[in-house]
């Protein structure tokens, strides 16, 4: 259900992956990307990338946020990303 409403957000997307930087400064920080077939960067706005980050978080609370992760939208599987 995620992954579908989340593909059709980012039409030609295939990853999502988000990282939590720098959370003693004021509270964490979302950076995302929207990554194509081919692991390149997507031109998307940083407001749907936002919006894909918080659910993925939000959906994911267990995964331990203090790596990158990298969701999956064929599979809907989150995986450790490794920092890309």
């Amino acid at each position: 259900m995620l992954a579908t409403r989340l593909s059709a957000m980012l039409p030609g997307a295939v990853t999502v992956r988000v990282a939590l930087r720098d959370p003693r400064r004021g509270g964490p920080r979302i950076d995302a990307s929207a990554l194509d077939e081919h692991g390149k960067r997507m031109r998307v706005s940083s407001t749907q990338t936002q919006i894909a980050a918080r659910w993925i978080i939000r959906a994911h609370p267990e995964a331990g946020w203090q790596q990158a992760r990298a969701f999956n939208l064929r599979t809907a599987q989150l995986d450790a990303d490794g920092g890309r």
